[in-house]
């Protein structure tokens, strides 16, 4: 018998780690290396070469992302892009077009509307051109509100396509969680919701109508059935998101966000129905050319056809898919074995967050981040309603290691970037930078700590209350 983690949520009284071990583990967190002795006293395991292997290994398999460096993962990803720059230049396999593809700038992972090129966003035209400055107005909060509901029911109306396609898929996945007379009901559903949308391509109400008196109640059913089973909560959860988001992209919803904007922006300037009037017509001509480049895209597609995810030309995964292909040099297949690897032992059910690796280019080199995420951050949270933790690691060859602890308490940010020796005085001059990006999206910069890069961490010196978190299942190998 072992004790495994599980995701199982512990209970109060077997919350703190107990000092003695029960008899029948087989490996402990903080001593790896005891799983090989325990193993020795097991009789049934020595008798069978394969169970003995497992059994020596799993306290390492299990516990590997809690005991390797929080920027391992970036390291494997690093290793796999030199060895192709290195190793990659005849064969064709991977260009390096696709390498630079690969990479993201930072004014990407920032608001569409105050920092994306307008070439790349669908907030283009007169009307937004006004919105981004009108953004940036000081001690305005519901200016601010009512800006954001456009921007939000113009993408609601936009990407209704969009939209309707994420319930399908969304809808598919639950099919697989349910029971077999459950998932036949969900997939019959799911036939008319897309014969709906093959015949209705134009009239939106009668898809809407259908979603709503139809479809959602089978999705209600099925959470009343699965009591206490989160993954099925959660799957109906995602599909009840993109459900609104079509049911708000009813083109009244953009004429309202439109009218309450011009009555907060009458109360600092003087503004007539006509500008209102004008406002409207203006955000309905750059809707239709914002749909009419969606639809040149998919204009050979049956709805019932594009109901699936766009795979990125240029992403990790298409990287790791080109490197194993057949004719891949060896060394960089070995290499995309490894990062693969480390990133299915990252989805550890020990972590109770969120763990990925972003490729990025900052101050005009590739660099590499892993990004570790706790969306609710007990141990800082003060009096705080609301605190999110975002820890990450940036490396590049040319400048070095960072390493950032951002933490947010109802919209104030705290910042603590440690950086290489060369460039403090750098990172502290860019204070008055950070607290400008800061605010255009709504923040607060409370605190900005810089300091110098020493040493990376393990995830478990990072984050010892994991430790506390594990808890025992009993399973038979």
């Amino acid at each position: 018998m072992l004790k495994i983690t599980s995701p199982i949520t512990a209970k109060n009284k077997i919350e703190n780690i107990s000092k003695q071990l029960p008899k029948d583990v087989a490996f402990d967190i903080m001593n790896p290396a005891s799983a090989e002795k325990k193993v020795e006293t097991n009789k049934n395991a020595a008798e069978d070469t394969t169970k003995q292997f497992l059994l020596k290994n799993l306290n390492k398999e299990i516990y590997e992302p809690l005991l390797n460096s929080t920027k391992a993962q970036a390291d494997q990803l690093r290793k796999l892009v030199l060895m192709i720059k290195l190793f990659e230049t005849s064969s064709g396999i991977i260009s390096q077009d696709f390498i630079d593809k690969l990479f993201l700038k930072p004014e990407q992972l920032l608001s569409e509307l105050l920092t994306k090129d307008k070439n790349e966003t669908i907030f283009k035209g007169d009307l937004f051109d006004s919105l981004r400055a009108l953004a940036k107005m000081p001690d305005q909060p519901k200016l601010k509100e009512a800006i954001v509901l456009i921007l939000k029911s113009f993408d609601f109306y936009v990407k209704q396509e969009n939209s309707l396609k994420a319930i399908v898929i969304q809808s598919n996945e639950l099919a697989g969680k349910l029971t077999k007379s459950e998932a036949k009901n969900l997939n019959e559903a799911i036939r008319k919701l897309v014969r709906n949308i093959d015949v209705n391509k134009e009239n939106h109400t009668q898809i809407r109508a259908y979603i709503k008196n139809e479809f959602v109640p089978h999705l209600i059913t099925f959470v009343k059935n699965n009591k206490g089973n989160e993954k099925i909560y959660n799957n109906v959860m995602s599909v009840i998101h993109n459900v609104m988001r079509y049911d708000k992209a009813d083109p009244t919803f953009l004429e309202d966000s439109i009218l309450k904007f011009g009555e907060e922006l009458s109360r600092l300037t003087s503004i007539s129905n006509d500008d209102i009037v004008g406002m409207k017509k203006l955000a309905f001509e750059h809707a239709d050319k914002a749909l009419g480049t969606l639809a040149e895209m998919n204009q050979e597609e049956k709805p019932s056809e594009s109901m699936k995810f766009g795979k990125q030309e240029s992403d990790v995964s298409s990287l790791i898919g080109k490197a194993l292909d057949g004719s891949a040099p060896a060394k960089i297949s070995g290499a995309a074995q490894n990062l693969l690897l480390f990133m299915l032992q990252s989805e550890s059910p020990v972590l109770p967050f969120m763990h990925y690796t972003i490729p990025l280019t900052f101050l005009g080199e590739n660099t590499f981040g892993e990004f570790f995420i706790d969306k609710d951050y007990r141990e800082r949270k003060g009096e705080a309603e609301n605190a999110k933790n975002i820890f990450f690691t940036i490396q590049s060859d040319k400048y070095g290691n960072f390493e950032v602890d951002l933490l947010e308490k109802d919209k104030f940010i705290e910042l603590d970037v440690r950086c290489p020796d060369i460039l403090l005085n750098n990172i502290k001059d860019f204070k008055a930078r950070m607290k400008n990006i800061i605010e255009d999206q709504g923040y607060r910069l409370s605190n900005y700590q810089v300091g110098v890069y020493r040493d990376n961490h393990t995830t478990l010196e990072r984050f010892p209350k994991l430790a506390l978190r594990k808890v025992g299942v009993d399973v038979k190998i």
